[in-house]
């Protein structure tokens, strides 16, 4: 400083030491909360959703000797909201806020949020096909019938929406959001959360309840089986085989603890395996103690939890078929004009094809095949 000497007393030398050593540790405090390499996990998912019934099977502790899968492969997962999401909007919005390192959620709404928002994930596993339906009370035993009636849906950000706006504009009709004027060929929407949506078949549409909703199981079933509504459409019968349900992981999060996200999926590998033997026998210890952890996370009886199990495909492998499918919902978005025809260009790809495999990221799939247990 120009050749001055500055002098600094003992006790204020000791004060500068603590402040700098005090902001070095808040700084790697900071740090270790957002991407710093650990085996900490925070998972998201949907409220009930047995779509991503491998996230409950590789948490649960009961079935393999008092340690979850994931536990076996040392990773410290806990869920960021333990209630679960409403819809994968919303949990996408935890992504991008930072509050979920890896969440179970739709493929649409991780597509919707990328595009529209900017949400920087990559999807890295599936979770499963099919799986949804759109149940209607008595009367109403078509699609066109659904002209001026009213349709819970999970929200616009999820694949229940878009089947839901795919099957009624297949039939020449608009969805309008209700509250919107009365036009001829018109279905109108609101959004319900699924756990919510028996409940608002129960009602006249004219005290807040609904003619028919569409949504993720096991609610569909649960309405169907104690004689609420009855199915209308499964979407394996719109969609046969469609992906639904991902693995998707905060980018910083999986570059910053790549062994991590690999070990994750290492014990959703797993899941899927011990979900597929004990479909095999209906009859075994497994299928009951799986019928029983769907049971508690759905807050369901069995016979609904046998049924949702049935009506949904539980797979992790990411194939031609699951990009062709990603391509196939961002093209119907932009044509529902959900998503705007220059967003793909806008975040940088040269076309849908290019969006989907540079979004989809395969790679910690492939390391996780390799992952050996820590316990």
């Amino acid at each position: 400083m120009n050749g001055v000497t500055v002098k600094i007393s003992k006790p204020v030398a000791i004060g500068i030491v603590a402040l700098v050593v005090i902001a070095a540790v808040g700084g790697f405090i900071l740090l270790s909360q957002n991407d710093q390499d650990s085996d900490e996990v925070r998972i998201g998912y949907l409220t009930g959703d047995l779509h991503q019934l491998s996230r409950v099977v590789m948490m649960d502790e009961s079935a393999f000797n008092g340690t979850s899968l994931l536990g076996q492969y040392g990773v410290d997962a806990v869920s960021a909201n333990p209630g679960g999401y409403s819809n994968g909007g919303a949990v996408m919005d935890a992504l991008e806020a930072g509050s979920v390192d890896i969440a179970w959620l739709g493929s649409p709404p991780a597509i919707q949020k990328h595009l529209n928002a900017g949400t920087d994930v990559k999807i890295i596993a599936v979770a499963n096909n099919e799986g949804s339906s759109i149940v209607a009370k008595e009367g109403i035993n078509t699609i066109a019938d659904l002209d001026q009636k009213v349709v819970a849906t999970p929200g616009p950000s999820s694949i229940q929406h878009l089947l839901f706006m795919d099957v009624v504009e297949s039939a020449g009709m608009t969805t309008v959001q209700k509250g919107a004027s009365t036009t001829p060929n018109t279905v109108y929407w609101v959004q319900i959360p699924p756990v919510d949506q028996k409940a608002a078949l129960e009602k006249p549409v004219k005290s807040g309840g609904v003619d028919a909703a569409v949504g993720w199981e096991p609610y569909g079933s649960d309405s169907i089986l104690d004689g609420t509504a009855h199915i209308l459409e499964w979407s394996g019968d719109v969609w046969p085989n469609h992906p639904c349900c991902v693995i998707a992981v905060r980018t910083a999060f999986a570059e910053a603890n790549p062994e991590v996200v690999a070990k994750v999926l290492r014990a959703h590998i797993d899941a899927n395996e011990w979900i597929a033997d004990a479909k095999t026998d209906t009859s075994s210890e497994n299928y009951t103690k799986l019928v029983g952890m769907a049971g508690a996370f759905a807050n369901r009886d069995d016979d609904v939890i046998k049924s949702a199990i049935n009506h949904t495909q539980f797979t992790y492998e990411i194939d031609d078929s699951f990009k062709t499918g990603l391509s196939n919902f961002t093209q119907s978005y932009i044509d529902l004009k959900i998503v705007a025809q220059g967003k793909v260009s806008e975040r940088g790809y040269s076309s849908i094809d290019d969006f989907v495999n540079k979004f989809v990221d395969p790679t910690y799939l492939e390391q996780a095949v390799n992952v050996t247990k820590s316990q």
